[in-house]
This record gives structure tokens, C-alpha cells and sequence, in this order.
């Protein structure tokens, strides 16, 4: 039975949280969802950063920076809506301590730290710009705390061509390098964008349902983006990788 929306999209800022009228656990997972948006947008920019700096075509360059620039303004907005709630970016930041090193921040944290060429840059931004545009298109734009709301529209609107990006540099990387090395990147990235979503049927998430923070479940979500992955890849001659059913997801054997 799907779980119940207990608040309809935009109707909670934070004046009700500050006035007690909303229940405190309310607030508690709005935190911690807040902060791991915040954190993605922030490692993703980090990413973007490492992609200057080790990205030889220069015809790159000012769609990377472009990028960076988004992603950190799109950090600072999120992290902005913690501050008001009384939480800094330092302490948001320490309530992933955990969730940090678990799967769903594979992909960031290796863009942010690993990532390195125009193979990996490209591979990043379907693991991390699709992904991210699905989950808040999906999940965020019809959050029940308004100003979530408002933030998700403004990053839909600015980020949408970083979904053009990625794809039409991944048609052109087939060409340069060949389908079977995008293809082994496919199959090191995908698994781990899979993941960013997060595991399903979490204690967490089904909060974040009921409370009307999120409309859907992450596998649920996942395998919506898997679906437009799928399709992308095979115009442009590529194999999606096969991956495990449970999460966290893995090349099938």
C-alpha cells in the first residue's frame, strides 16, 4: 500500500518549523535530506574543479567552468536554506559522516577525488548531472517545504543543458575513442550513478514520503533513470551495462 503524503507540495517555510506547529521530526529529516543535496551539489562542483585542471580538450573548458560555476552557487543555495533553519554547512555536513562513505556518494565523492580526463568528466555527468536533474525533477520540485521548491526550480531551469552536455560529448567521445572504451567506463560509472539514488525502502525515505519531502521511492527513481539511460545508449550504438537487482547495485556476472 503506498505510504500516505501527510503534506501537500510547498505548503510548509521555515516560519511554521520556527513556530512549533510542525511536528519536530519534521524538521529533523528535512536536515538530512537538505544536507545531502547540499553535499552532492558541493562534490560535484569539486569534481567539476578536478575537470579543469586534468581535462586536455581545451573546447571543454568553458562548459566545464559554466558547470562549476552552477554547481557551486546550486551548493550554496541549498546550504543556505540549512542556515536558515540554524544549521551550518559544517555541521550539515557532519550528519553524512556515515552516509558519506556508504554507496549512495560513490559517484560524487570519486568525481570530487578520483575522477580525472575526458572520459571520466563525461562519465561523471550522466552519473551525477541526469541523475541529479531525475531525483529533483522527481522528488525535490514537489517537495511539501517550499522553499526546497523554489530552490529545485531554479536548479532544474540552470542546470538543464548539463544533461546536453554529457550527451552530446558522450556521442563525440565514441567517435574519438571508440565503443569499447566508452563502454568499459560505462561499465565502472553506471553501477555507482545507480547508487547515487540511494538504498530502497529505507526507514528514511518512507519519512520523507509521508512527510511529502519526497514523492517517490529511490528504486523506484533509479530505475526510471536506468530506463532513459537504456535508451540513450543504444542510439548511439552503445551496451548498457547489466547490473544486480538489490541494492547496492554491482555488474551483474
Amino acid at each position: 500500500m503506498p505510504t500516505r503524503r501527510q503534506f501537500a507540495p510547498a505548503t510548509i517555510d521555515s516560519s511554521h518549523l520556527k513556530s512549533g506547529s510542525i511536528e519536530p521530526g519534521y524538521t529533523k529529516v528535512l536536515a538530512r535530506l537538505l544536507a545531502a543535496h547540499a553535499l552532492a551539489e558541493k562534490l560535484t562542483a569539486w569534481g567539476y574543479e578536478r575537470a579543469l585542471a586534468t581535462v586536455e580538450n581545451q573546447s571543454l573548458r568553458a562548459s566545464i567552468s559554466k558547470n562549476l560555476a552552477e554547481e557551486r552557487k546550486h551548493a550554496s543555495l541549498i546550504y543556505c536554506l540549512l542556515e536558515e533553519l540554524g544549521i551550518s554547512e559544517a555541521v550539515a555536513d557532519r550528519l553524512l559522516i556515515t552516509a558519506r562513505k556508504g554507496p549512495s556518494f560513490d559517484a560524487p565523492g570519486y568525481f570530487a577525488k578520483h575522477a580525472a580526463g575526458e572520459i571520466d568528466l563525461l562519465m561523471a555527468s550522466l552519473s551525477l548531472d541526469m541523475t541529479g536533474l531525475i531525483m529533483i525533477a522527481v522528488n525535490y520540485k514537489d517537495s511539501s517545504y517550499a522553499p526546497h521548491c523554489r530552490a529545485a526550480d531554479i536548479i532544474l531551469e540552470e542546470e538543464a543543458d548539463h544533461d546536453v552536455f554529457g550527451m552530446a560529448g558522450l556521442a563525440e567521445a565514441v567517435g574519438r575513442f571508440g565503443p569499447d572504451r566508452i563502454n568499459s567506463a560505462l561499465r565502472e560509472w553506471v553501477p555507482r550513478a545507480a547508487n547515487f539514488f540511494g538504498p530502497p525502502g529505507s526507514g528514511f525515505t518512507y519519512e520523507c514520503i509521508r512527510l511529502g519531502l519526497k514523492s517517490r521511492d529511490n528504486q523506484e527513481v533509479a530505475g526510471l533513470f536506468l530506463e532513459v539511460l537504456e535508451r540513450r545508449l543504444k542510439q548511439l550504438g552503445l551496451a548498457m551495462p547489466v547490473l544486480t537487482d538489490s541494492y547496492p547495485r554491482a555488474l551483474a556476472a
